[in-house]
């Protein structure tokens, strides 16, 4: 399942792409030069819109049902070229998209496991076999047949092989949009018979408009702030909008900037609060947090140059605080706070624990 798919809103749902023009335009250019590839690799860092490009490509398609009818008797209705991917949202077709309820469109992403009743970690065998049932029919309405694996390096090997087969022998008028956030962990079988579209991280403008468009009142503190801190990933954006990540970056920020010394009554209380089985997705949001902010403290050291801030002066505080220890230093104790986040949750270690683990061993490094 995509990143985009975890927080509250399908990315069939999302109206507008932004900062992929390019992508748009390759795809409606062939498109236009009746030269579509069958298969399509969308790839890219997670959040950053793949899933939701994908679900526009379909979108467009399933509306070009009647596209190429062909010239009238006199000749006098010929099919023009399309001018953009952008569909009438009143459309019946896209009403049906949105529904679930078209019989062009179909998905392969991971499923529940019906012993656990939770999320498998990877696409398995039998998600890929749906669409190969699908492929199998006609098209429910008469035009194109269109498939979505999000995310296809999430297929095991079972899974994977099964989908070669579908690529191997493509149905005429279908077409198969892989979703890929890391795409060489894919066969190379499969990568060799995909066109592919390489989508990068988008500038912070773009989020910034992603953001303002879902979240028309958010203030600009924290929108550039939710900007800078979502690595021009829109999907982490909202995520950490939705969780209150910034509330969570200033906490955190706050016990930082009076490095080498900590409050640790306000570090306990907050470790208290991240430790709460409710708080799983804030807990982990604020580890992910802490261990990015060493991380550009590491970075900031070695090249000598200034980060954005993301809080006002915190630079500058980064600059004052590398200076208490040797950059192998900061960079050896940022690889053992990710040792420790992965070992707490391998083992199941006391989160508050961790939590208050990890700002002490800062702590103590700034100390010299």
């Amino acid at each position: 399942m995509s990143e985009e798919a975890a927080i509250s809103r399908h990315p069939r749902e999302t109206t507008a792409v932004f900062g992929h023009e390019a992508a748009e335009r390759e795809f409606l250019s062939a498109f236009n030069a009746d030269r579509l590839h069958h298969a399509w690799l969308i790839t890219g860092p997670k959040g950053i819109g793949k899933a939701t490009l994908a679900w526009k490509f379909a979108k467009f398609l399933l509306t070009q049902a009647n596209a190429d009818a062909g010239p009238g008797l006199f000749g006098d209705d010929l099919p023009q070229e399309a001018t953009t991917l952008d569909v009438d949202p009143e459309n019946p077709a896209i009403q049906r998209i949105l529904s679930g309820g078209h019989g062009g469109v179909a998905i392969a992403e991971r499923t529940e496991n019906e012993k656990t009743g939770k999320l498998r970690n990877d696409i398995v065998i039998d998600d890929v076999r749906k669409l190969t049932g699908f492929y199998s029919q006609t098209a429910s309405e008469g035009g194109w047949r269109v498939a979505i694996v999000d995310a296809a390096d999430e297929m095991n090997a079972n899974a994977a092989n099964a989908l070669l087969k579908l690529l191997e022998e493509p149905p005429a008028k279908s077409i198969l949009l892989l979703v890929a956030h890391s795409p060489g962990k894919l066969l190379p079988t499969i990568r060799s018979r995909c066109r592919t579209l390489k989508l990068k991280a988008l500038g912070e403008e773009s989020v910034k408009a992603v953001l303002v468009s879902r979240y028309p009142t958010l203030g600009s503190e924290d929108l550039n702030a939710l900007a800078r801190l979502s690595g021009g990933a829109p999907g982490k954006a909202i995520e950490l909008a939705e969780l209150g990540g910034v509330g969570l970056y200033r906490d955190m920020a706050s016990q930082l900037v009076r490095l080498p010394r900590l409050n640790i009554p306000d570090v306990h209380a907050l470790a208290t609060r991240l430790a709460n089985p409710k708080a799983d997705a804030e807990y982990r949001l604020f580890v992910e947090m802490l261990l990015g902010w060493v991380e550009r403290l590491v970075r900031q050291s070695a090249s000598g140059v200034g980060i954005n801030d993301i809080m006002q002066g915190e630079s500058a505080e980064m600059a004052r605080i590398s200076a208490t220890a040797g950059l192998d230093n900061w960079l050896d104790l940022w690889e053992k706070m990710g040792r420790l986040v992965s070992r707490a949750d391998a083992v199941n270690l006391d989160r508050k624990q961790v939590i208050v683990n990890l700002f002490t061993s800062i702590g103590a490094l700034a100390r010299g």
